[in-house]
């Protein structure tokens, strides 16, 4: 992290604020001055945090006729400056580091309006743990056994682990081919394992879709048939 003073934090968290209010004002305009050009930061919309560290990409466009160089603070959702971006016309995309001990939630891109003569417009990306999701069937007779597994990256013990007490829906491929229909929510227990048996004659093929929280984005697992 880079440290900022006082008066360029207000600014930047002023911003943010007006982001979520939906006023859409950028950080050079609330500050009165007149920009000479437009940049957009272009952060993914979801980053997953699905390993210790990784350094994401983020590039930015604009319509700035000459040479200029900005400068893009990364507020986390606390309101605190996480990071800073430099661009110049040689430094078209940045590196955003992003570790497992960051907080999940949404992180907000804005302009720092001391140094920049080009007007930044406000962008998002929301941060998340990753989630790994898993199915198999068997059949027996009638009746069709699936085993549902999931889980999720601890960013304290930066590995994977059940996702326990979490929902997940089992879903079944319509006769369309195409559409996913709702089959049945389980929950996971402790291990993060759980069996789930039914009658079907037939042959179909299923999956297995882990619910989506505050903190950890859902996933979807491969197709599974059984005959």
């Amino acid at each position: 992290m880079r440290s900022k003073d006082m008066a360029r934090r207000a600014a930047v968290i002023a911003a943010a604020g007006a982001l979520a209010l939906g006023l859409g004002v950028s950080p050079a305009a609330a500050a009165g001055t007149a920009p000479e050009c437009t940049v957009q930061p272009l952060p993914p919309t979801r980053v997953s945090m699905d390993t210790p560290f990784k350094e994401v990409p983020v590039p930015v466009v604009g319509d700035c006729e000459r040479d200029v160089s900005v400068l893009v603070d990364v507020v986390d959702p606390r309101g605190e400056i996480d990071w800073v971006l430099e661009y110049d016309a040689a430094t078209p995309v940045d590196a955003w580091p992003v570790v497992s001990d960051m907080r999940p939630g949404t992180y907000v891109f804005a302009g720092d309006p001391e140094v920049n003569t080009a007007d930044v417009l406000l962008a998002t990306s929301v941060v998340k743990y990753g989630a790994k999701a898993g199915l198999r069937g068997e059949r027996r007779g009638d009746q069709v056994q699936l085993l549902v597994a999931g889980q999720y990256f601890n960013g304290v013990q930066d590995r994977y682990v059940p996702l326990r007490d979490r929902r997940a829906t089992v879903q079944i491929l319509g006769k369309d081919g195409k559409t996913w229909q709702y089959l049945r929510s389980v929950t996971l227990p402790r291990d993060g394992r759980v069996f789930y048996t039914f009658n079907n004659r037939y042959a179909a093929t299923y999956r297995v879709v882990t619910w989506e929280t505050d903190n950890i984005f859902s996933r979807t697992s491969a197709a599974v048939t059984v005959r």
